[in-house]
């Protein structure tokens, strides 16, 4: 006779933590998990939150069910909550926006948490808007290492434009292994968090560390290497 025993697991580090809190926090998300039996075989089934924006960034669809080599199943649920409710000028409270497209064409990039910033370089990347990730999500201590090599923002739009399809592997990759615990988020002081691969994931992509930094109200690209 053969009977499982199901276990719950709840852990959700709140999604929209200040740049000072962010720094203490190793994951941010959100699961339950539990055991199953078909048949005479247990397995594993863990479910996830994940923000509307993921799906927004990615490059194609996102999966809502995922089967992993050891046999646990991974069920995605798309919430819709983005960060802080902030008003509008006329009083008017909307959701937090990490990016604002307006009737103009003018765009607005907004980070307040490490995945704001890879989300935000995966749209950049899909659309191959490497000014606009130049102009407001490249952090200033980048863009003056830039300026003493004598390059500028066509040497980093060239750079990301051939580098485009490894850089957002790493990234969507990351992105969807958060949740896992499959990446690790560090903080190396100065006001910069390394997000890295656990070494068995990061074997498999050319880019393996995405750090940003505090500054300003927000969080900045730092690197990417």
């Amino acid at each position: 006779m053969c009977r499982s025993v199901p276990h719950h697991r709840n852990q959700h580090i709140g999604a929209d933590l200040s740049p000072g809190l962010v720094f203490r926090a190793l994951v941010i998300g959100g699961f339950v998990s539990f055991s199953a039996t078909v048949g005479c075989e247990e397995y594993r089934v863990e479910h996830h939150r994940r923000p509307a924006y993921y799906q927004a960034a990615a490059l194609g669809e996102l999966p809502d069910r995922v089967t992993l080599a050891d046999g646990t199943v991974i069920v995605y649920e798309t919430t819709d909550l983005v960060g802080k409710l902030r008003k509008n000028n006329d009083g008017a409270v909307k959701p937090f926006q990490i990016r604002e497209e307006f009737e103009d064409g003018s765009i607005i990039l907004r980070a307040r948490v490490p995945e704001h910033v890879l989300a935000n370089t995966l749209t950049c990347l899909r659309n191959q808007e490497f000014e606009l990730l130049w102009e407001q999500l490249l952090s200033e201590q980048t863009k003056l290492s830039y300026e003493r090599q004598g390059l500028g923002v066509e040497d980093f739009a060239s750079y990301f434009a051939q580098r485009r399809n490894d850089l957002a592997k790493t990234i969507n990759r990351m992105m969807l292994g958060i949740p896992r615990l499959e990446v690790v988020m560090e903080n190396l002081g100065g006001g910069v968090i390394r997000i890295r691969f656990h070494p068995q994931v990061g074997r498999l992509f050319r880019f393996k560390t995405v750090d940003v930094i505090s500054e300003g109200p927000g969080l900045k690209l730092l690197m990417i290497h």
